[in-house]
């Protein structure tokens, strides 16, 4: 079909050679006029078939020759390729062919760079981790010689930073190819318990108080990969907590109807505008609440991506008040 498309034009000027034919077959022998009409029609259907047919078979090289070309674009698929096309190809096939390496060397280049800045990246989080450990052990070593409005806004700041490291080490670790988790079966009710004692400092000092419901459930996950999604949860809630009388609601369940285990954060602030919902877990999105406008939009979007890591669901959860809202983990249940 393709080679009737592309040669219509031949094929309406062999019908017009043939009708010219049969035309003066027909002046000078009128009685001869079937046999001379049915060889002429014998012959173009036999012309036709035979220049579909090696149509075809140089429309098969030419394919494969593009395709051995495009997943190798060296000399040897490049001469190939203008030996299936013909001569007629060879300049375009050469202007292709130095696009094609320019692009290449330009990627190349590129993906260095790129993996240049994220061995950086990951280099500088680590060395970090020094002096932020230095500044743990004065605070927890000299908090007495502070007074506590300085050991709090301290221990703030310590907290800020690391979780800002964490951060982008969790961010790298999405971009390798082969990501190392250890799945191991554990408490998660210590995991969360662990992870809301290192919100507690924070919690006072804006006066919000945790409230907790933690059935004792067992779980078959990475703890440590769980336990920073826990922690960004944790921040999420603590950060957009009703100011003065805060409250993080904390509760893990197993439902007996799902035969699912639910672990649910939820703070008693201003909520979501119900248009920035479907895009919280999205990369980067902060929506149009004054408060999120200094947020960076990357905590829930990490959160999402190691849950699907993970096997576990994370979804919205709206508070049954008029503020606030929550979010919800969902495991399988292993035996």
């Amino acid at each position: 079909m393709s080679f009737l498309k592309s040669a219509g034009h031949w094929l309406v000027l062999l019908l017009l050679t043939d009708l010219t034919f049969i035309l003066l077959a027909w002046l000078l022998r009128p009685d001869a006029m079937k046999s001379i009409c049915l060889f002429i029609l014998l012959f173009t259907v036999l012309i036709t078939g035979t220049g579909c047919f090696l149509q075809f078979r140089k429309q098969r090289r030419v394919n494969d020759a593009v395709s051995r070309f495009l997943d190798d674009p060296g000399e040897n698929t490049k001469q190939a390729l203008a030996a299936a096309c013909g001569g007629s190809w060879a300049r375009v096939i050469e202007a292709a062919y130095g696009k094609l390496q320019k692009q290449n060397a330009e990627i190349n280049e590129k993906q260095l760079s790129l993996q240049n800045y994220q061995e950086y990246i990951e280099a500088w989080t680590h060395e970090i981790k020094t002096p932020m450990s230095l500044m743990t052990m004065v605070l927890e070593n000299h908090k007495d010689e502070m007074s506590p409005y300085v050991s709090g806004r301290m221990e703030h700041v310590r907290r800020q930073i690391s979780e800002d490291v964490d951060n982008i080490l969790y961010y790298a670790r999405l971009q390798t190819d082969h990501a190392d988790y250890n799945f191991t079966r554990f408490r998660l009710d210590e995991c969360a318990g662990e992870a809301i004692r290192e919100f507690v400092s924070l919690a006072e000092e804006k006066h919000i108080s945790f409230v907790t419901d933690l059935d004792r459930v067992t779980v078959v996950s990475d703890r440590k990969t769980l336990a920073f999604m826990i922690s960004q949860l944790l921040s999420n809630a603590v950060k957009y907590a009703a100011a003065g009388n805060g409250k993080v609601f904390v509760s893990i369940r197993q439902d007996s109807r799902d035969h699912k285990i639910h672990l649910c954060v939820r703070d008693n602030g201003k909520g979501v505008p119900p248009e920035d919902a479907p895009f919280l877990f999205d990369k980067g999105f902060t929506g149009n609440h004054p408060d999120r406008q200094k947020a960076t939009g990357m905590g829930l979007y990490l959160v999402k991506k190691y849950a699907e890591a993970l096997s576990a669901e994370v979804k919205l959860e709206p508070s049954a008040e008029s503020s606030g809202f929550g979010i919800e983990l969902v495991f399988p249940c292993v035996l």
